[in-house]
């Protein structure tokens, strides 16, 4: 279980991501493309959300297990009325690692805006 830091500045982490480009994404694999196989989810809308993160809605930080990462963020990406994606990254400055993905629910949903708006 993480440790739960903050709610993040969603504008803050916007210009952080679209300074970043396609070559400089790094998965957790073979985590994160199986996990995208499972859930249904082509790899090529998360990279355009990640790149182009018009549709995040909440950001978070908690502390990592990684020793290489200070921190990670999660980043919720609301992409219909029910539903959202849930991306943990870690952030260095040549790099954006994608943990893993989580697809959510309206009920679920609900619960994180709660958690992220206090």
């Amino acid at each position: 279980m993480q440790i739960r830091l903050s709610k993040e500045d969603i504008e803050k982490i916007k210009n952080v991501l679209i300074k970043y480009k396609k070559e400089d994404i790094d998965y957790n694999e073979p985590h994160f493309s199986l996990k995208l196989d499972r859930l249904k989810i082509d790899k090529k809308e998360v990279v355009k959300n990640i790149l182009k993160p018009d549709k995040m809605v909440l950001a978070g930080k908690s502390k990592s297990k990684n020793p290489n990462y200070e921190y990670i963020y999660d980043l919720y990406f609301k992409l219909s009325k029910n539903r959202m994606f849930k991306i943990p990254i870690s952030i260095k400055p040549k790099a954006l690692y994608l943990i893993t993905i989580f697809k959510i629910r309206r009920r679920i949903q609900d619960e994180a805006i709660k958690y992220y708006r206090e």
